[in-house]
């Protein structure tokens, strides 16, 4: 426990938050829904009140939906009381287990309490969940119980984010756009949810009151990635000509994103590396782009690891100083690449781009892409509802604000086609205007004039 909290000092310090492989990829966006939603159901006024001193909200675990979806075992008395028949239950199984949250590289069905219910609409939003044993149970057996387990900060250091912008104007606008995602929708799926909600056996009396929320440094004076969170969601939930489940996917992408992205930022900050540059691949074949890309990715890798390394040599190094030899010695055992110590973290900033579209696969020799969702929410998250903007200028604008490399123009101006050919990123432009199109978010007026919009037509 000591090691572990250690580890725990140094991840914190460099990161401003906890970052651990548990809780990547889409387990940032569900746990900020979670809060959002929570806040809404206690008090909408607080949402996103810069002001709290404590944030507080509802947890819903939502475990008899999860435990259904999976077809875990509930007791008799639980069935009884919740569903009519067989039938009926068979027809909630085959509904709630395509309402799962699809977790890349799981190798398993998952337990209930791994599996999340996708926000398409407010009343399925909820909390994390586990099992534990209960007083009066039997021995050897356990129940639900809401608590953090693959929640891990990652949504609360975004709802931080978003509730400490300066711009009020703005923070007002995304607190309207959260509410209307996270309120109840009153369609037939809403009310079906909120039904099994009734019955779950993990519930809580009283609101959870989050007292460590205010621990979180958002480093926003050392990363552009805060407020690059802050304009995309808000944009993206201010789109209201876009369908709700549309919104909430395109949040769902932006949000670990920006956390993975940020994260990386911390480290080269950290190493005094220069501004990354992310070389995206939208063709379909090996080239030196891609070999590129993917040199790149284990680079990043490698920077995380060693921004680690080197904090925890600089905690190390002060224990000594202060004589604190047996806190120095614990410090010692984070100085060197290992699955304990640096893996974690590592595997949280990879794995998160992977599970939401922004690498080609989650295994093996891996490169930057952008799969159509991720797409669409980079597009809705840079573009201003209602604007529009010419291709070469958004190719331009992705690079001047994210160091996204895509086209050849962009590569000959920042002088980056020193290993790769501009042939090669001409191609590799091509299909990523291929990509948008197919989206529905460009339009090709002629070859020389593409329009880039933020919503589909």
């Amino acid at each position: 426990m000591m090691a572990d909290r250690s580890k725990a000092e140094v991840v914190l310090d460099l990161f401003g938050v906890n970052l651990e492989q548990q809780g990547r990829g889409f387990y940032v966006s569900l746990e900020l829904l979670a809060i959002a939603r929570g806040v809404y159901e206690l008090d909408a006024s607080a949402l996103l009140d810069a002001d709290a001193a404590v944030v507080s909200y509802v947890r819903a675990s939502h475990d008899l939906a999860r435990r259904i979806a999976v077809g875990a075992d509930i007791d008799q008395q639980t069935l009884a009381r919740s569903v009519d028949d067989s039938d009926t239950l068979a027809t909630l199984q085959a509904l709630t287990s395509s309402l799962l949250v699809e977790i890349p590289g799981r190798r398993k069905s998952p337990n209930w309490y791994n599996a999340h219910l996708y926000p398409f609409v407010g009343e399925l939003i909820h909390y994390d969940a586990a099992e534990r044993h209960e007083a009066g149970m039997p021995r050897g057996t356990r129940a639900p119980h809401i608590e953090r387990y693959v929640f891990r900060d990652g949504g609360e250091w975004a709802y931080r984010v978003l509730r400490k912008d300066q711009n009020g104007p703005r923070r007002a606008s995304t607190r309207e756009g959260l509410i209307e995602l996270v309120r109840d929708s009153d369609t037939p799926l809403g009310e079906i949810a909120h039904s099994l909600r009734a019955h779950d056996h993990a519930k809580e009396s009283d609101p959870y009151e989050a007292r460590t929320e205010h621990e979180i440094e958002t480093y926003e004076h050392l990363s552009p990635w805060p407020e690059h969170l802050r304009r995309g969601i808000n944009f993206i939930v201010s789109r209201d000509g876009v369908p709700r489940a549309k919104r909430i996917e395109s949040l769902m992408h932006w949000a670990p994103y920006c956390l993975a992205r940020h994260q990386l930022h911390l480290a080269r900050t950290a190493l005094r590396q220069p501004l990354e540059d992310v070389y995206v691949d939208f063709g379909r074949e090996a080239t030196t782009l891609r070999r590129l890309s993917q040199d790149s990715l284990e680079a990043f890798r490698k920077n995380v690891v060693n921004a680690i390394i080197e904090r925890a040599t600089r905690f190390h190094d002060k224990a000594i100083n202060e004589g604190d030899d047996a806190r120095a010695k614990r410090y010692a055992r984070h100085m060197k690449p290992s699955a304990s110590g640096t893996g974690s973290p590592r595997s949280f900033f990879s794995e998160t781009l992977a599970a939401v579209g922004a690498l080609n696969a989650t295994a093996g020799r891996r490169h930057f892409t952008m799969k159509p969702p991720m797409l669409e929410a980079v597009v809705a998250a840079t573009l201003e509802p209602g604007t529009e903007e010419e291709y070469y200028n958004f190719c331009t604008r992705i690079y001047d604000e994210y160091r996204i490399v895509v086209d050849e123009r962009t590569a000959d101006e920042h002088d980056l086609t020193f290993d790769v050919d501009a042939s090669v990123f001409r191609r590799n432009s091509d299909a990523f205007r291929a990509s948008l199109g197919a989206t529905g978010l460009l339009t090709q007026y002629s070859d020389a004039t593409s329009i880039v919009r933020g919503e589909p037509r």
